[in-house]
């Protein structure tokens, strides 16, 4: 495909009421700018409210989709988000690394739902899981769950940058972190104007992504993508969030 825009790629569920998932980094990456490719890893029945059921399609279906795409399209930055397991997680790893070893990954490790529904079933040492990962994008369960402790997290960073999504944080919300070589930078809430919004993580990671393939560094690209997410969480009352050209800096 010949365009003027970059190209990234998500690799997601589809969320039938478009506030998360493949519909939600499609939309952060068009207003960036950045051409979206999508690849579904499994059609859910949600609304924002709650996760009512996931229909994992088998990773066989995910790699055929990915194989077509990669065989096209020169693609350099990936977001992953929901995945039914880590097995799948590496079947997609290898395929990718194959058609492009340079290529980088943004993991968005969806374990479960804001409403309880569990999703990522691991059974891999955190430095097998990490291996071939660019970035990694938790918030204050998931990096608690995956890393323990802070410590950990640093020494991993050797091997993966890490992004702290503050959200969460009962002592300083909406600070977040990123983990990189064993430094650890802090990126300040600018707005306290702010609503819960369902898909809000994957807004995030996603507009990280957007924001590497534009060609902007790590550190400003986690600038940038916080507050188009600021800017999205402002947008609307509701759980559900709006997004506008005017978001992206």
């Amino acid at each position: 495909m010949s365009t003027i825009h970059p190209i990234a790629m998500t690799i997601a569920g589809f969320d039938p009421c478009g506030g998360a998932g493949l519909l939600a980094d499609i939309k952060t990456m068009e207003q960036h700018g950045v051409y979206g490719l999508g690849v579904a890893t499994a059609n859910t029945v949600q609304d924002e409210n709650k996760v009512y059921s996931v229909n994992w399609h088998k990773t066989e279906v995910i790699l055929e989709q990915l194989n077509v795409l990669l065989k096209k399209y020169e693609v350099d930055w990936v977001k992953v988000g929901i995945l039914e397991n880590s097995q799948c997680f590496a079947a997609i790893k290898r395929l990718l690394q194959k058609h492009n070893p340079e290529i980088k990954i943004i993991w968005d490790p969806v374990l479960r739902s804001s409403s309880g529904f569990q999703f990522f079933e691991n059974d891999q040492e955190l430095s097998t899981l990490l291996k071939g990962v660019y970035l990694i994008t938790p918030n204050l369960p998931e990096f608690e769950t995956l890393f323990k402790e802070e410590k950990k997290a640093v020494d991993a960073s050797y091997l993966c940058n890490i992004y702290l999504k503050g959200g969460h944080h009962e002592k300083s919300p909406g600070t977040d972190y990123l983990f990189s070589q064993g430094n650890k930078m802090t990126f300040a809430a600018n707005t306290v104007s702010i609503a819960s919004k369902h898909g809000s993580g994957c807004v995030l990671s996603a507009a990280i992504t957007a924001s590497l393939a534009l060609g902007q560094g790590l550190p400003q690209s986690c600038i940038s993508a916080k507050t188009y997410t600021e800017k999205f969480l402002s947008s609307h009352s509701s759980l559900l969030g709006w997004h506008n050209k005017t978001s992206v800096s």
